[in-house]
């Protein structure tokens, strides 16, 4: 956020706020962010902890409100700026200060003003506007939910081996059938076929057909045929829905009793500002768009689990909102469920920390049996499973260290590829006779950094940027950022991998799990906009980092012709592809005593 400051002697001058702080102090506004949102499970709501008192099915709402509040990053974003400002204001003493509109700068104005500084800034949104957005967001969620089971086919019944419950906006059509269309656990969801048998396993197919960049809002009314994926939707006719009916139908009682807490009221005080318009919204946000969707998932979870009758259920990203909502049904239908780690576990994920009294029972519920955990998480490696074990507090029990079948496919089709093929992913790419460096990220994370990389490479006449885009987007939403960039071309969101790693003289991202596939191909990486959930590596120093364009072009050359620190890396790669999709199947299939 860049602001305008007057300051005595000085007159008006302009600054970035963020700038301010270095990587102890974000990394400390995530920890105090977390500390924040975790507190809120002890607050009273009308005399009762807020975990005992939202519940559905017995089973506590406080699974899904803090990924919720995690999820929108407002507190987060919030603290950052107040620490930011506490800086500013150290340092600078200013006497009046002028914000932009930006999101969430009404916690600037908020601050100056409660430290008596002049402030021409932005104030609070007005809450009845916002509230009727939210309002008039989950109406239509809600439509849609009810629209997408409209002249649904029977779902076919069980029992089953293996049900596994895949994203649909993951799935890739254009492949035949099976368990290898999924384009992130393919290669397990193919060794489970292969010692099963593949109609033993059923797929099931969670969230909308579409990526949210693409998404449409006549997609719920739509045929939704991808192969073996039997939507869920199926599994859960109208009548089955009641209960998360019931549930939307009371967001706004929801919502009264957050908002009249007394202790949510005196935590919306961040760092001695009122920030209670901010945590108003995100506690609307919590009772009208989280908890109807949650509730709605359990519904349908339940549903499909027991129309199919599994001995074991299966599915990834499983600490988020579709996951918890299956494990806490397989729970209670006794139905173990297998989680499937699908990419890079950040230490910053509230999703996967959990406090020690959120493991156990809740004394003031006698239906909570404690954090749904899935029966066995699987795992790539030993750090992944050190922080589980740690701040994630998972009994050693529910956690396996199975590899990544993702990563062996990958290095074994790297193998693969011939010359001609490399030079035709290069081609394909715009490479020409430049030097190819792969960009691959969300847009939505490197949007900050991303300036700063398209400045350093423009630059750079001699190398040229190919910008993978994530499967969650769409390649359009870089068009502004690169327009006018001749070296840099933006590739289709499905281009295969492979090619474009064996082609890579490097890579740069910012928290994408690419970047440890590339070590373990020998492929250099350079992290931008740090800190991040990557700088334990560059700390490490097995990956580079930078924080702005002049970083960015040393860390490009760096990486480009700096032999030593390319052979560090050429010497950790991989030598061949291991069994990680055959160890995971067998965890699964040990979950229920499965046997080929």
């Amino acid at each position: 956020m860049r602001l305008d400051i007057e300051t005595a002697g000085h007159g008006w001058r302009q600054i970035d706020l963020l700038a301010l702080l270095d990587a102890g102090a974000e990394e400390a506004a995530h920890e105090e962010a977390y500390a924040w949102i975790k507190a809120i499970r002890h607050l009273r709501v009308e005399g009762e902890p807020f975990r005992s008192r939202f519940t559905f099915r017995g089973d506590s709402l406080w699974w899904f409100a803090e990924l919720y509040l995690h999820k929108e990053q407002a507190i987060y974003s919030a603290i950052r700026l107040l620490r930011a400002f506490e800086r500013l204001v150290a340092g600078e003493q200013p006497r009046a200060l002028r914000v932009p509109r930006t999101r969430h700068a009404a916690v600037v104005t908020a601050a100056a003003l409660a430290r008596g500084i002049s402030c021409d800034g932005p104030s609070w949104r007005n809450a009845t506007a916002a509230l009727m957005r939210m309002d008039t967001r989950a109406m239509r969620l809600h439509a849609a939910a009810r629209l997408s089971r409209v002249r649904r086919p029977p779902a076919p019944a069980g029992p089953i081996a293996v049900a596994a419950f895949v994203h649909r906006a993951f799935w890739k059509k254009r492949i035949a059938s099976g368990g290898g269309a999924e384009a992130y656990i393919g290669p397990v969801l193919r060794a489970l076929e292969s010692r099963l048998g593949g109609a033993s396993v059923r797929y099931v197919g969670i969230g909308p057909r579409t990526n949210f960049r693409a998404r449409r809002w006549w997609d719920p009314l739509t045929a939704g045929g991808e192969d073996a994926v039997v939507p869920i939707e199926q599994f859960a006719p109208d009548g089955a829905m009641r209960a998360s009916r019931d549930l939307h139908a009371r967001r706004h009682e929801l919502r009264r009793r957050l908002w009249g807490s007394a202790d949510l009221r005196a935590h919306a005080v961040l760092r001695g500002v009122d920030c209670w318009p901010l945590v108003r919204e995100q506690l609307a946000g919590i009772a009208l768009l989280q908890w109807p969707w949650s509730a709605r998932a359990m519904d349908e979870a339940a549903a499909a689990l027991a129309a199919l009758r599994p001995d074991v259920a299966v599915t990834y990203a499983e600490a988020g909102g579709w996951g918890r909502a299956l494990a806490l049904e397989g729970r209670r239908l006794g139905v173990p469920l297998a989680g499937l780690q699908h990419g890079f576990i950040y230490r910053h994920w509230l999703n996967y920390r959990h406090e020690p009294d959120e493991i156990v029972s809740d004394i003031g519920n006698a239906d909570d049996r404690g954090f749904p955990f899935p029966a066995k998480t699987l795992l790539f490696d030993e750090y992944a499973a050190a922080h589980l074990r740690g701040p994630g507090h998972f009994p050693d029990g529910a956690i396996a260290v199975t590899g990544s079948a993702r990563l062996d496919e990958l290095i074994a089709a790297v193998a693969a590829l011939t010359p001609p093929e490399v030079e035709r992913a290069a081609h394909g790419a715009g490479a020409g006779q430049r030097a190819l460096i792969l960009f691959a990220a969300k847009e939505r994370e490197a949007r900050a950094a991303l300036p700063g990389l398209v400045a350093a490479v423009r630059a750079m006449p001699d190398v040229q940027l190919a910008i993978k885009p994530h499967p969650a987007e769409t390649p359009g939403v870089y068009a502004a950022a690169v327009a006018g960039a001749a070296n840099i071309r933006v590739l289709a969101a499905d281009t295969p991998l492979p090619g474009l790693l064996a082609a890579a003289r490097g890579l740069v991202t910012v928290n994408s799990t690419v970047a440890i596939d590339a070590l373990s191909l020998g492929v250099p990486s350079l992290v931008i906009g740090l800190p991040n959930n990557l700088s334990p590596f560059v700390d490490a120093g097995v990956m580079l980092g930078a924080s702005d364009e002049a970083e960015i072009r040393q860390g490009l050359a760096t990486l480009l012709y700096d032999q030593e620190f390319r052979r560090k890396i050429e010497r950790g790669r991989s030598p061949a592809a291991g069994n990680a999709a055959a160890a995971s199947a067998e965890a699964v299939m040990a979950l229920r005593g499965l046997r080929p």
